[in-house]
């Protein structure tokens, strides 16, 4: 008889577990980073629009118009008035909101979801531009904190066009 060298069951057994053990803390870990990366996709997209606002705002400083793509994933370029009495600044905003959303910007709880709105609620993940209020255009950011509460950041554009 020839010897043959095998595992036995026990061996395999325990192998199994080990590997069940792994997976179990790993899908727990997982779930942390993603809740992470979430809330910082909502903060770097507030960030975004906020920059993306100034910048146009300063650029219509400038220049007499700006040209921003259009919304529905158009690459139509929309030729947009920078004097206040042609475009107020909620219309300013509504087009730099089309324009961030053409590029590519999303929800993060809701892949399907574009990232910026110019109306509406604090639903998970938008940004959303609440108040045009004379030259101050306020913005809102919500996401779900790691304790599982609604956060909200806000911050305040000033439209010195």
């Amino acid at each position: 008889m020839k010897n043959k060298s095998a595992f036995t069951l026990i061996e395999l057994l325990v192998v199994v577990a080990i590997i069940g053990i792994l997976a179990a803390v790993g899908v727990v870990s997982f779930g942390g980073f993603t809740q992470s990366a979430k809330i910082n996709v909502v903060k770097s997209n507030h960030n975004s629009i906020i920059k993306y606002l100034n910048t146009e705002i300063k650029r219509c400083q400038i220049q007499s118009s700006i040209q921003l793509k259009s919304m529905g994933n158009s690459q139509n370029i929309n030729v947009i008035p920078c004097s206040k009495s042609t475009t107020d600044t909620a219309t300013f905003f509504r087009a730099v909101q089309d324009h961030l959303n053409n590029e590519g910007f999303k929800n993060p709880y809701k892949n399907s979801e574009v990232a910026f709105f110019s109306s509406g609620g604090n639903s998970l993940g938008r940004t959303v531009g609440i108040s045009y209020s004379g030259n101050l255009i306020t913005v809102n950011s919500s996401y779900n904190n790691s304790s599982g509460n609604l956060e909200i950041i806000t911050s305040t554009v000033t439209d010195e066009r």
